[in-house]
């Protein structure tokens, strides 16, 4: 009977143990957060050329240490980390020269001009009718003739801009006066008050609370999300109870009016 050292019962992977395989994977994937975090937010919400490479570099030098674990950790994280480097070097290359900006990421391709298809610049870029049409289709958008331009942009999202005939009818157009809006702000998350909202609302825990008991809501532990808007008026939505049912619900404050300026 083949007897298993002590000192090799533990392992798992090559030569390391279980502590030391979770160890790698809670320290890659903190790297690759930070990584993410420190090159901006616009390696997650549109991805260039440039910006897909790295993002898939990191993805592979990531998981080289799981899975050969005879590679050392520190040279995982130092490729990561001179990817990052490498990324903001050139995103801030992008910003100061125009000519560097045009080669690393290219230029927008105007697809449809005037309603007009422009055939001549797909077949350049190899974007087929069917992409077209399906890119119109999730914008909502069934007819070419509506369309005045549709630009495809350097991240591959098509921008389009229905003709002025199609598009909805504004106050401008009426030539009607609004009164400009401002985003109603969160006061609760999930039962926890928001302290910055109060802070630039300078009110506190104690006013919340009084306004919440005056519409019956005496628990703010119950009460999954609630703003307050320019007016001064508090939406409420509670947390559903065991049977699933919940309440919700709008109401103006007969006295005070946390964004009236004193």
């Amino acid at each position: 009977m083949v007897t298993i050292p002590p000192e090799r019962g533990l392992c798992i992977m090559g030569d390391i143990s279980f502590w030391q395989f979770a160890l790698r994977v809670i320290v890659l994937y903190v790297a690759v957060m930070l990584a993410l975090r420190l090159m901006g937010k616009r390696e997650i919400g549109e991805l260039s050329v440039f910006d897909f490479v790295v993002s898939m570099m990191i993805a592979e030098l990531s998981t080289l240490p799981m899975e050969d674990t005879a590679v050392p950790l520190y040279r995982s994280l130092l490729a990561i980390g001179s990817l990052v480097v490498l990324q903001i070097v050139v995103a801030i290359l992008q910003l100061k020269s125009h000519r560097f900006r045009h080669w690393v990421d290219g230029e927008p391709s105007v697809l449809i001009e005037h309603g007009k298809i422009k055939d001549k610049e797909m077949r350049k870029i190899r974007y087929t009718m069917h992409d077209l049409l399906t890119q119109l289709r999730d914008r909502g958008v069934a007819n070419v003739a509506d369309v005045e331009f549709a630009i495809l942009e350097t991240s591959g999202t098509l921008s389009v801009f229905p003709a002025a005939e199609k598009r909805p009818l504004t106050p401008a157009d009426l030539n009607q006066p609004v009164q400009p809006e401002s985003i109603p702000l969160p006061v609760i998350v999930d039962g926890v008050p928001v302290k910055k909202t109060l802070q630039i609302l300078k009110k506190d825990v104690g006013w919340l609370s009084n306004e919440l008991s005056k519409r019956g809501y005496h628990d703010l532990r119950k009460v999954v999300y609630a703003t307050v808007d320019q007016s001064g008026s508090l939406f409420i939505s509670e947390k559903d109870d065991d049977s699933g049912n919940g309440g919700s619900g709008s109401s103006n404050p007969s006295n005070v009016n946390p964004f009236r300026r004193k």
